[in-house]
């Protein structure tokens, strides 16, 4: 075939497919080359890091009680932010008080509350809590329990998924069926055949899943397991059904006896009987007051709740006498 200056197609179809192997294999070793080159770049590094012992700083001293929450100016921002997500907030948080905060999505409400709970160091301005200036997030963390809408669904039994609250003490029975009956968590659990032994999970071959409202009362169980004097929910009853997200609703006060709570939610029928409410916009906090205070006002909460109301007839609005009252 050479002779004759022609290839069999056989033959040529060979030479390409090995060529392309060939051109395969050198691509993945120069990849596999350049990456080896990363990775020794920072060899030095994870030497002086595997052979030092660094001196570690004492550990701030922390309380466990509450008496107040004060926020000056406080502003934050994402590291990948361009623009902050909160800007010169103040607020002050009193113990025994039921503060809601509300606002439409994007306003900041659970960045604010994660600067609350510690969770968050402020970009700017500062956070005294019981009026002394705080250093250090730990302070925070430890007067805080915290339930978000995007709680974590933890693989294990029920006793382990409530009492995770507090992993750091002995597991406490009597604390245990406390929690569950105030969280409402207890009229499931005593209908499985394990109760608080109940492996949850379906991967496992004797495991038990939970309805999203049954697995949201099991995150407020441990919550309130962990018997902080101070306690962040954001949007607690967001997978609950109506019935359970009004009788919780109703029941919160007495639910979190001698502890302060902030309370995030859009459904602001379940925050007008707070203490006080403030309202974000474009992390700003843009009013603040009672419930009674805002709606005779006519501001921007007044429109919200209205929205969501829309029966619930403005003050000094005439309704027609064949409209129902």
């Amino acid at each position: 075939a050479t002779s004759s200056g022609h290839l069999h197609p056989a033959t040529t179809l060979t030479a390409l497919g090995g060529l392309y192997l060939a051109t395969r294999q050198t691509s993945a070793l120069a990849a596999l080359t350049s990456a080896s080159g990363n990775i020794l770049r920072y060899m030095d590094a994870l030497a002086a890091f595997t052979t030092s012992n660094p001196t570690l700083p004492a550990a701030n001293p922390v309380t466990t009680t509450f008496t107040s929450l004060r926020l000056e100016n406080v502003g934050f921002t994402y590291p990948a932010g361009h623009h902050p997500a909160l800007n010169d907030i103040s607020l002050t948080v009193h113990a025994g008080q039921i503060i809601a905060l509300v606002g439409e999505n994007g306003s900041g409400k659970t960045t604010l509350a994660k600067l609350l709970a510690g969770l968050y160091r402020p970009t700017t301005g500062t956070i005294h809590l019981n009026s002394h200036p705080v250093h250090d997030p730990t302070q925070l963390r430890a007067v805080s329990a915290v339930l978000f809408q995007d709680f974590l669904r933890y693989k294990l039994t029920i006793a382990d998924n409530i009492t995770l609250g507090r992993p750091d003490h002995t597991h406490n029975p009597g604390k245990l069926d406390d929690a569950a009956h105030k969280a409402g968590a207890d009229t499931f659990t005593t209908l499985l055949p394990d109760g608080y032994h109940t492996q949850l999970g379906s991967e496992y071959h004797s495991g038990t899943d939970l309805s999203g409202g049954q697995w949201q009362r099991l995150a407020l169980a441990r919550t309130l397991y962990r018997n902080a004097p101070l306690i962040v929910l954001d949007e607690p009853t967001a997978a609950m059904d109506p019935h359970a997200e009004a009788a919780l609703s109703h029941t919160l006060r007495t639910l979190c006896k001698d502890r302060t709570v902030i309370l995030i939610s859009h459904r602001l029928s379940s925050i007008r009987h707070t203490d006080h409410i403030y309202v974000l916009d474009k992390g700003h906090i843009v009013e603040h007051g009672t419930h009674s205070e805002l709606t005779a006002a006519h501001s921007t909460y007044t429109h919200l709740f209205h929205t969501q109301t829309p029966t619930h007839n403005e003050p000094g609005k005439h309704v027609p006498n064949n409209m129902p009252k």
